[in-house]
């Protein structure tokens, strides 16, 4: 194929980018291999310079000392003056042109050479560049200047991209740390406050102890929510197995806990649904407890069946515009929303359901994408 095909350029880019199944490592090994071939010279590398010195992180060479994993001194390399001056740098023919003297050409042997920068973060992290012992019969084209630029750029947004990642996996683990840590912390009080409100109950009149006994079902509700929260966070946000659960029995028990005290809840559907139960607990007191902040009057609240899924409805004041069109999307500002809503969408993402917001004569959350639901209408 011409090495002046600019289509081919492109669509060397595209293939390098379409396989989601490569590792960076990978990627970085076939750009270098790509660049190499489409140019037709001998050498191509990958770099890294940030320290001063000349590493050698990708390399098509197999011996001869430029390697993947060697290091050499920087200012003995054509590619110092792509470093220092942060643009591409092209020769075919070493021995006519400005750098016949220069001692990259004593040190390296290389009679052609074209190299561009590698920024990441805004910073130089090195260089990629092609090179070869024997001149090049014509000069860099234009298009083979423009393709190595964009390879350069390719690789560093990969570079980048990948060190975001380990950064928000770190941030993740400490997150995780700091979760286990405060329930941790939460269990130890809680397990003393059960101790004392089972002892006192066994000591009080009948009628005295329903009232305990109600305080301690919340207790063990507490306990729930802190395993349930930390099930999330171990396993990135999948609940894991579920179980089936009655949605109503469910609804009711959260409605039981912190539902209005003037609102009504109706469940016209008896659903069966694969869930875990301690967390969709947690989704209905978070919705509910929305309700319960948002709506000052009496308000009904509705849930039912819906095509592969169920909603939860109700006649009061809507949430506002912006949230409603932001909750379930791809990047959910976790600032801006209410921490009951902020739940609701965490646990719903967990068991990989979908998730929207209606705003028309009240709120209605509708939950699709649930899977097998059975449906029993009264």
């Amino acid at each position: 194929m011409d090495v002046t095909d600019a289509g081919a350029y492109f669509r060397d880019l595209y293939e390098l980018g379409a396989d989601p199944s490569l590792s960076v490592a990978e990627k970085i090994e076939r750009t270098v291999a790509v660049g190499r071939d489409r140019l037709g010279v001998q050498y191509g590398l990958l770099s890294y310079t940030g320290n001063g010195e000349y590493e050698v992180v990708d390399s098509t060479i197999t011996d001869g000392g430029y390697e993947s994993g060697t290091v050499h001194d920087l200012e003995e390399t054509y590619c110092r003056h792509v470093v220092g001056d942060r643009e591409m740098l092209a020769i075919s023919d070493v021995e006519d042109s400005a750098y016949s003297d220069d001692i990259a050409a004593d040190v390296t042997g290389l009679r052609c050479y074209i190299g561009a920068p590698v920024v990441v973060d805004g910073e130089a992290y090195g260089t990629l560049c092609y090179s070869g012992d024997e001149p090049l019969e014509r000069p860099f084209t234009e298009d083979e200047r423009r393709f190595v630029r964009l390879l350069a750029r390719w690789i560093g947004g990969e570079l980048e991209r990948d060190r975001h990642h380990a950064a928000l996996e770190a941030q993740n683990r400490r997150l995780d740390e700091f979760a286990e840590l405060l329930a941790h912390d939460i269990r130890g009080p809680l397990t003393a406050a059960r101790g004392y409100t089972e002892l006192v109950a066994e000591t009080v009149p009948e009628g005295e102890a329903k009232g305990l006994q109600t305080a301690l079902d919340a207790l063990d509700r507490i306990d729930d929510l802190i395993a349930g929260a930390l099930s999330v966070s171990r396993q990135g946000g999948d609940v894991g197995e579920r179980e089936p659960v009655e949605l109503g029995a469910v609804a009711r028990s959260a409605w039981d806990t912190v539902g209005p005290a003037d609102g009504t809840l109706l469940v016209t559907d008896d659903l069966t649904v694969a869930a875990d139960r301690s967390l969709l607990e947690r989704l209905f007191e978070s919705l509910f407890q929305n309700v319960d902040d948002r709506c000052p009057a009496a308000v009904t609240v509705t849930v039912r069946g819906t095509e592969g899924g169920f909603s939860v409805a109700d006649d009061g004041p809507t949430i506002p515009p912006e949230t409603a069109d932001t909750l379930f999307g791809d990047e959910v500002d976790s600032r801006r929303i209410q921490f009951s809503l902020l739940m609701v969408e965490r646990v719903a993402s967990g068991h990989g359901w979908e998730g929207r917001v209606e705003v028309e004569d009240g709120t209605r959350f509708v939950f699709s994408g649930v899977g097998d639901v059975t449906t029993s209408v009264h």
